[in-house]
């Protein structure tokens, strides 16, 4: 599964960029999928916080979503500090 993260904001609004590909377990690959397939819009009411691009591709599914501070769900933030942990 390909994935591309883009965030941005905050404070500093020093945007981090993350793609590249990953392996999940089914159940969970399928879990995260669901809630990508979820229609999502940031709030707007935050002024220094983060929104969140996701982009996955599954063979021949691209799933493109945007989040905010106060809706990410957590599979996604979870998904996020994986990847953010495995660049690092």
């Amino acid at each position: 599964m390909k994935y591309e993260i883009f965030i941005n904001g905050g404070f500093a609004n020093v945007p981090k960029q993350f793609e590249g590909e990953i392996n999940l377990e089914q159940t969970e690959k399928k879990d995260l999928l669901a809630i990508l397939s979820k229609e999502s819009k940031p709030s707007g009411e935050i002024h220094d916080g983060f929104i969140y691009h996701v982009r996955i591709t599954d063979t021949d599914t691209e799933i493109k979503s945007i989040y905010d501070e106060h809706n990410l769900p957590q599979l996604v933030r979870a998904f996020i500090e994986t990847i953010q942990q495995n660049k690092e």
